[in-house]
């Protein structure tokens, strides 16, 4: 069938590329059944934070606004914009720019699209290991894996979508390049190149990690299979040198050890590994976490036979192919660190069991050849074999439905952000808002998915978890007019270089103020720094003039993802930890007499007895040591006998929270729940509990 027929060949992958397509597009009729989980103003949404740092960018194209810094992040460190701009984004402004669409929708679909890419250099690959059968089964399996789906399906605008596509076109054109004979191969090498450059310009954030990937494979080729004649390897091996050079002159002499520091931080982020005073910001991220071995199954084949299957196939790939199947070590290396490191390596396990997958079945067809002389029998044994293997995946992806990260209502409280703070306004808001952020409400972040290292998150988190109003309000304008390099960093240097001594001292300054902060200035003894010499330029320094307003952005996404931020927000240097609060969020909240009824979003019900403070949930007795029921225009508070207890927190007919008492007396939930705020440093400017909330910021400043 295959093997005599390049038109049976050409539908099937036609066919391929039409169900991995309905699989990555179908959740559209999922969304516009409930528009309200998906839409802002007819607008899709995008599935994944980070996608709207690069829609961002492509909007600022559009608007000829692409400047050198990106003045809106990380503020006031300001890092510059990449150049050129990335691909995804350029490909956005070009689609946009011939057709007219919205940027919204090109971003919704343009994964789906993008996506489908992977087939082609698999399918070469497979190919070459095992003829068009390999090569057609191993594409199908690598379009169809679960996690791979999810991270190229609508919505998801962000690089995942291709990164896998050109880690195996490295492999194909690399195995083309150390396979062909003659002067052709040399059109595959250029291949090699032209690919690489892409790579680079496609995953503009981590250039090494994609050197890597796109020239390992090729350097197996040169290693053992190129052999060309003297004159010839003269001429390859000095154009390569020269081009190695060339790179080394662009890009400074010092690229090797930048390249080395830059693997080892990348390395240490995955492995969620303590480097200095302040914590791995990867422990926090749910795609950073270690799978379990049944987790990589789910999200990959869905099927124990199939990933079983998989593996076997690579086992027996490789002990066919020996040295020929190393070209495949970079996929393998990368799927191998799912396993260890970080469930964002799902991805790469895509094609490597779809290879292994392809491997089995093309030898399973020809051992039915040898043994069933019809062809009819052996395609209909091999379509069943294939369907098994496949439709957990296939039925899954159709079944899952994904939907955007940020709801519509929050996208509602950023719009309105935008609409209620001046042009120069710096949001602060917990990093997993930066980009959206930056995108819809167009005003400047401290924090986002790109620069949220260790100090940075803790200070992010120091506002909503401290229970001092005055030290939450100083230490926003204190980072936004300030922030790392010339703000914390100076006070480190000033005390010794001691990070755990100047970052309670900055707390410390902060919370008491400009006028009792003084005599802590004189008394700390404070190194001077360039400009900063005198306890009046200190006090300036902690206390500067608010030149560009702050307000605070409290949400629903704090309440549900608490754990990681408040544990951020309390850390502390000395001890490498910080706290992690309870708190359980429920809805339909009513009181009626001496009884409070709740239910979680999961469907959990919670029953409260006023009278005796005792809160029954899950099966259990808890015991309450302060309930605080917020009427329109009073807080009817009421604390019980117990030395230990838990806080509930009601807003009648709507929101109510359980939770332990750190997180009760924090500023968050002061602001959030209770309305109770100093006026002096906080004033509202929009309150919807429980969806969102934005503050102005008055802080303390020195004259």
């Amino acid at each position: 069938m295959f093997t005599n027929s390049r038109w049976t060949e050409l539908i099937f992958i036609i066919l391929v590329l039409l169900v991995a397509f309905l699989v990555r597009i179908e959740d559209l009729q999922d969304w516009n059944a409930q528009p309200d989980r998906a839409f802002f103003n007819s607008q899709p949404l995008l599935t994944t934070f980070d996608g709207y740092y690069y829609l961002t960018l492509a909007r600022d194209l559009v608007e000829d606004a692409y400047h050198p810094i990106d003045e809106k992040r990380a503020v006031p460190d300001c890092p510059p914009r990449p150049q050129p701009p990335p691909l995804l984004s350029s490909i956005a402004f070009g689609v946009q720019k011939i057709t007219g669409a919205s940027l919204n929708w090109i971003a919704a679909v343009a994964p789906a699209v993008l996506g489908l890419a992977l087939f082609f250099p698999v399918y070469g690959i497979g190919r070459f290991y095992g003829g068009p059968i390999m090569g057609c089964v191993a594409g199908l399996f690598s379009l169809m894996s679960f996690y791979y789906v999810y991270r190229s399906s609508l919505g998801w605008f962000d690089t995942d979508c291709m990164n896998v596509t050109f880690a195996m076109a490295a492999v194909f054109f690399a195995l083309k390049f150390g396979e062909t004979k003659g002067r052709s191969r040399y059109l595959w090498f250029l291949g090699v190149l032209l690919n690489y450059f892409l790579f680079m310009w496609w995953w503009d954030q981590t250039p090494q990690v994609a050197t890597v990937i796109a020239l390992l494979p090729t350097a197996v080729a040169i290693v053992l299979f190129y052999r060309p004649d003297k004159r010839e390897g003269a001429i390859f091996f000095g154009l390569l040198i020269t081009f190695v050079l060339a790179i080394f002159f662009l890009s400074g002499a010092d690229l090797p050890i930048k390249s080395v520091q830059h693997i080892a931080n990348i390395y240490k982020y995955i492995s969620k590994e303590v480097a200095g005073d302040f914590p791995n910001i990867g422990v926090s991220i749910s795609e950073q976490a270690i799978p379990s071995f049944g987790e990589i199954i789910a999200k990959t084949t869905d099927s124990i036979l199939a990933f079983s299957t998989g593996i076997i196939g690579l086992l027996f790939l490789f002990y066919r192919f020996r040295a020929k199947a190393l070209y495949l070590a970079v996929p393998l290396i990368l799927s191998g660190l799912s396993f260890f490191f970080a469930k964002r390596f799902l991805i790469f396990l895509a094609p490597t069991l779809a290879l292994g997958i392809g491997c089995i079945l093309y030898e399973s067809y020809y051992f039915l050849k040898e043994r069933l002389g019809s062809p009819l029998m052996r395609w209909a044994i091999m379509a069943a074999v294939i369907s098994i293997l496949i439709y957990p995946s296939v039925q899954k992806g159709f079944a899952k439905t994904f939907w955007p990260k940020e709801p519509p209502f929050l996208i509602k409280g950023m719009v309105e952000a935008k609409e209620k703070t001046p042009p120069n306004s710096v949001i602060w808001a917990w990093w997993d808002h930066g980009y959206p952020m930056i995108y819809w409400a167009k005003r400047a972040t401290i924090n986002d998915g790109q620069v949220h290292g260790g100090e940075r998150s803790v200070f992010n988190g120091i506002p909503y978890t401290t229970s001092d109003d005055r030290l939450a309000a100083n230490i926003m304008n204190f980072f936004v007019q300030r922030g790392i390099i010339h703000g914390t960093h100076t006070v480190y240097h000033a005390l010794g270089d001691n990070t755990t001594k100047g970052f309670r001292f900055i707390k410390e300054v902060l919370s008491a103020g400009p006028v009792n902060a003084e005599r802590m200035i004189a008394s700390a003894g404070l190194k001077p720094q360039k400009d900063i010499v005198t306890v009046e330029d200190w006090l300036s320094f902690f206390f500067p003039k608010q030149t560009r307003p702050v307000y605070l952005f409290t949400d629903w996404r704090l309440t549900v993802t608490n754990y990681w931020w408040f544990w951020l927000g309390s850390w502390d240097p000395a001890k490498h930890d910080g706290i992690h609060p309870t708190y359980l969020p429920f809805y339909n909240t009513k009181v009626k007499g001496q009884v409070i009824t709740a239910v979680t979003n999961r469907g959990q019900s919670l029953k409260a007895d006023i009278s005796n403070g005792i809160v029954y949930f899950g099966g259990k007795a808890i015991p309450l040591k302060a309930l605080y029921i917020r009427y329109p225009y009073k807080i009817d508070k009421r604390t019980y006998p117990v030395e230990q207890g838990y806080h509930l927190e009601v807003i009648p007919g709507s929101y109510s929270a359980l939770m332990s008492e750190d997180i009760a007396e924090s500023v968050f939930n002061k602001l959030f729940l209770r309305h109770k705020f100093n006026t002096t440093y906080f004033e509202p400017v929009a309150l919807n509990t429980p969806l969102f909330q934005i503050w102005k910021i008055k802080a303390d400043s020195y004259e």
